[in-house]
């Protein structure tokens, strides 16, 4: 191929990005099929077309791997949806904008808990006990969502939206709390559904701002 036509190259660590990737999607993809146990280098190599020693240049060891794995889909499902969620909310202006929009929030409500279950979030919660690389990773992860989600809630206080006598910092914290509280539902042998769960989380969401206590949609979600 004449050199006019050969493709440019990839600056140096954007080739060692994609090779992350493409070993992290694999790896993400091994623990959902079968815990960590299925998470073999060998397996990941051959899969992933990434050499043995490049995965451990990348990530110094298989618990580096599965450590990464970990942190990787945390950021990526909520750190994703807390992007969407600030740009969401810098749309409005007022208290009464924002319920004329609760049908928007609901429908996130139902795609973010279809995309990273309840179950998968305690699963990587879980299992930082008793690894302290772990753990500091995940809080770190953790701490740029609140300080994320804290943004947004400030944001809202600046317009009047949040109520007055709330932290941002603390509404940003229960507000995830609520989310990680999914796994709940998940531990009875009746579980509530998600249209039920979804509609009560938002009516409790709701009580954070001014003026939403009587939302029309949030009324009609139980008919």
């Amino acid at each position: 191929m004449p050199n006019s036509q050969k493709p440019a190259p990839m600056p140096k660590q954007l080739r060692a990005q994609d090779t992350i990737d493409l070993v992290l999607a694999e790896a993400r993809a091994a623990i959902k099929q079968g815990g960590e146990a299925a998470v073999r280098v060998q397996d990941i190599s051959a899969k992933s077309k990434v050499s043995i020693g490049s995965i451990y240049h990348h990530f110094g060891d298989r618990d580096g791997l599965v450590r990464a794995a970990y942190v990787s889909t945390f950021r990526n499902a909520i750190q994703g949806d807390i992007d969407r969620v600030k740009k969401f909310m810098e749309r409005m202006s007022s208290a009464t904008e924002m319920a004329e929009h609760y049908d928007e929030m609901y429908a996130f409500l139902n795609h973010h808990f279809e995309k990273f279950p309840a179950r998968d979030r305690a699963t990587t919660v879980g299992s930082t006990v008793g690894r302290p690389l772990l753990k500091d990773a995940l809080v770190a992860v953790q701490t740029e969502v609140i300080s994320g989600l804290t943004e947004v809630m400030q944001l809202l206080k600046d317009r009047g939206i949040l109520k007055p006598h709330l932290d941002p910092r603390g509404t940003a914290v229960m507000t995830l709390g609520m989310l990680h509280g999914r796994v709940i539902a998940e531990l009875d042998d009746t579980p509530v559904q998600d249209q039920n769960w979804n509609a009560t989380m938002l009516t409790a969401f709701s009580g954070f701002f001014v003026g939403a206590g009587d939302v029309p949609f949030l009324k009609t979600l139980n008919k």
